[in-house]
């Protein structure tokens, strides 16, 4: 069947594809120099490339996104009236936050572009995001210098949801978020196809490892004897050993050989050919090629001279922190949010979360230093607010601000009697103070 026959068979659904089924046939191809076809597809079944995407978009997909709008005395607010707040937390009917982020930045680590349809309603205001596959999208320059980007439906639900737009969709109406470009600042790198060789390379010793496990760990020999076999005796003999020795069931069998045969290895050992060796070499590689540290890989070597919470802190500043400030300037310049006063932050707070200990006494240093209240300390641990939690205390006496000590104090909250003083409610083992008219009198 021809190429065109299966196309319109896919179409007129005569016949039915998988997903992946239709990427392997008709998405875009790079053949390595070793014949490996490296695809999307083909890409994530390289165990190290399948970590490596998935830990990158897993580790920016968890991170909470709001739109926030800078408060007059300094910080900020979420933004909960913004259209765009609301299809940051629901970006379609079928997709939450963590799903449709994840999606784009699988997009975005294998292919470089990550393209999402921005639906509207009948006002023009944004009502949700709908992800398309790069693979099936193609950008293109009207002679006036305006851009379309032209998407190719794939199945019936999505050709519903994009029904009002038309074949080539206007710049506008696309959120296209870019890894890397060259030459034209429209289009990203694609990442695999910059990396053909390696991940090429990680497939064919792949397959030769499967190959090599398959036919009992050795590359191929001959059997041979200095006597004239005839025809039915050679492929008997043929027959007998592929059933006997081929496979793994057959691993280490023992074979019995007749009328001198003997058996002479043409090939390398897996050892011989140093195949654990190379693909060890090539989960580095690929790791190095998504910046991913090889800790989080479980790849932990001794003398690394840093502790797991150094290392992901360097992870989350050198990398992860590059993909969020790819996100926050794209969504702010395609939704003009500078216009509206407000503006889009990933919340790493979470993901940055250091021991017990260490928070604590980060809260304390905050609150001694005059620049956390213990209400905000305790929103941090996910704790309720205390009533009379949102003081700044200076630290004489740990006293409010703007509190003068008379150099008299005994300690926070009361006077030199033990009584109640600006900042607390005295000494309950203290005694009573004397009135102020029996002072006098006195």
């Amino acid at each position: 069947m021809s190429i065109w026959s299966r196309v319109w068979d896919a179409v007129t659904n005569k016949s039915a594809m998988s997903i992946d089924d239709w990427w392997a046939e008709f998405g875009p191809t790079s053949v390595s120099a070793g014949g490996m076809a490296v695809t999307q597809l083909s890409a994530m079944q390289v165990s190290t490339v399948q970590a490596c995407v998935s830990i990158r978009a897993e580790d920016v997909a968890k991170l909470p996104v709001h739109v926030y709008r800078p408060l007059p005395g300094g910080g900020k607010a979420i933004a909960a009236d913004h259209p765009l707040e609301r299809v940051l937390q629901q970006p379609n009917g079928d997709q939450g936050r963590f799903e449709f982020v994840e999606m784009m930045m699988v997009a975005l680590l294998l292919r470089g572009n990550a393209y999402a349809v921005i639906l509207r309603d009948g006002r023009g205001r944004i009502t949700g995001l709908w992800p398309v596959n790069p693979d099936r999208v193609w950008i293109f320059e009207a002679p006036g210098g305006a851009v379309f980007y032209q998407v190719a439906r794939r199945g019936l639900h999505e050709t519903a949801v994009l029904a009002a737009f038309p074949l080539m969709i206007p710049a506008e109406d696309i959120l296209h978020v870019r890894w890397i470009g060259f030459d034209n600042v429209l289009y990203g790198a694609s990442r695999i196809g910059l990396s053909r060789e390696v991940i090429g390379l990680a497939l064919s010793q792949q397959e030769l490892a499967g190959r090599l496990s398959a036919n009992s760990t050795n590359l191929g020999g001959v059997l041979t004897t200095d006597q004239k076999l005839s025809e039915p005796a050679s492929q008997r003999l043929a027959k007998s050993w592929k059933e006997s020795k081929q496979g793994l069931k057959n691993a280490g069998a023992t074979a019995v050989l007749e009328q001198g045969v003997k058996w002479q290895a043409l090939g390398m050992t897996a050892k011989d050919a140093e195949l654990i060796a190379g693909r060890r070499m090539q989960v580095e590689e690929i790791a190095r090629l998504w910046r991913l540290p090889p800790h989080k890989l479980g790849i932990v070597e001794r003398g690394m001279g840093a502790s797991l919470e150094q290392l992901d802190q360097d992870y989350m500043n050198s990398v992860v922190s590059s993909d969020l400030g790819r996100w926050e300037d794209k969504l702010a310049v395609t939704f003009g949010l500078a216009a509206d006063g407000v503006f889009v932050e990933f919340d790493v707070s979470g993901i940055l979360r250091a021991s017990l200990q260490t928070r604590y006494t980060a809260y304390r240093t905050g609150i001694v230093g005059m620049f956390l209240t213990p209400n905000e300390a305790r929103r941090a641990e996910g704790l309720p607010d205390h009533p009379e939690g949102d003081t700044l205390y200076q630290p004489t006496n740990v006293a409010p601000i703007g509190f003068e000590p008379t150099g008299k104090e005994t300690g926070p909250g009361s006077d030199i009697t033990g009584a109640p003083a600006p900042g607390g409610s005295g000494d309950p083992a203290a005694p009573a103070a004397p009135a102020d008219d029996q002072s006098a009198e006195d």
